[in-house]
């Protein structure tokens, strides 16, 4: 008796629905825009709007704070740390929810930055008298000279410093711990440069934490949802080139506030 012929399954069922290469382009491609929509709305707001008649957040504790210019490494944690995801983040399903939280944080800080203008101009003291000589007076100086004195509330830095971590720690809890330290220390810095009042920084919390849970928590982990430690290490390795980068610079006598 003959057996019907058994129907080969079709080749696309057995091919992987996408491929390493293709996972890679998608990943650099919403960081690529992420990174674009957000630099380009902080800049356009931060240099078209006039720090002279927006309005400021101020409470006592504000002026008991002191300026601590060496926390500015702290505070320039905030440039890598939005990245922190890509190294940590392997499932793509989730690292698509955490690129749609950035986005979402972003575009409410804008949105604040454009209707409610708060500047830091009155809270920024008078750095001529530091001697530029020392690495970290140098750093404030380039902060204050290309970080205009607005876009304060909420805290932009430490939001994303906040979403990071969470959805860090979403893929794996020990990859959120290691990122504590960086969300501790742009806490800190983001007041201690004087750059932002404390109820920035609070709101900042608030709108990264809501964000994680409203667009990231319940999204399911997957099989593979963390990279191993190798992604920690190249984020470390990002970190590290970035602040010789910045050292780079101040050995070639880089000075944006003469210009």
């Amino acid at each position: 008796m003959d057996h019907p012929a058994a129907t080969p399954e079709p080749l696309l069922a057995q091919a992987p629905s996408t491929s390493p290469a293709a996972g890679i382009r998608e990943r650099l491609a919403l960081v690529g825009a992420l990174l674009v929509y957000c630099m380009g709305g902080y800049y356009a707001l931060g240099l078209s709007q006039d720090p002279l008649e927006a309005g400021e957040l101020r409470l006592p504790i504000d002026d008991w704070i002191p300026l601590i210019p060496a926390t500015i490494w702290c505070y320039v944690w905030v440039y890598t740390v939005m990245l922190y995801p890509v190294f940590t983040v392997r499932e793509r399903a989730l690292f698509r929810r955490v690129t749609l939280a950035y986005a979402v944080v972003i575009t409410i800080s804008l949105g604040f930055y454009a209707l409610l203008p708060v500047t830091s101009i009155h809270l920024r003291p008078d750095l001529s008298q530091l001697d530029l000589r020392v690495f970290h007076n140098w750093g404030l100086r380039v902060n204050y000279a290309l970080d205009p004195p607005l876009n304060l509330f909420p805290s932009l830095h430490l939001s994303i410093a906040t979403l990071a971590a969470l959805c860090a720690g979403r893929a794996r809890p020990l990859w959120g711990y290691l990122a504590i330290p960086l969300v501790l220390g742009i806490a800190v810095s983001i007041l201690t440069v004087k750059q932002h009042f404390v109820v920035d920084g609070v709101a900042g919390l608030i709108l990264g934490a809501g964000a994680y849970v409203a667009f990231v928590h319940a999204t399911p982990r997957g099989d593979q949802p963390a990279y191993g430690w190798r992604g920690p290490l190249a984020y470390t390795g990002v970190l590290l080139g970035f602040y010789l980068a910045f050292f780079a610079l101040f050995l070639g006598g880089y000075a944006p506030w003469t210009e």
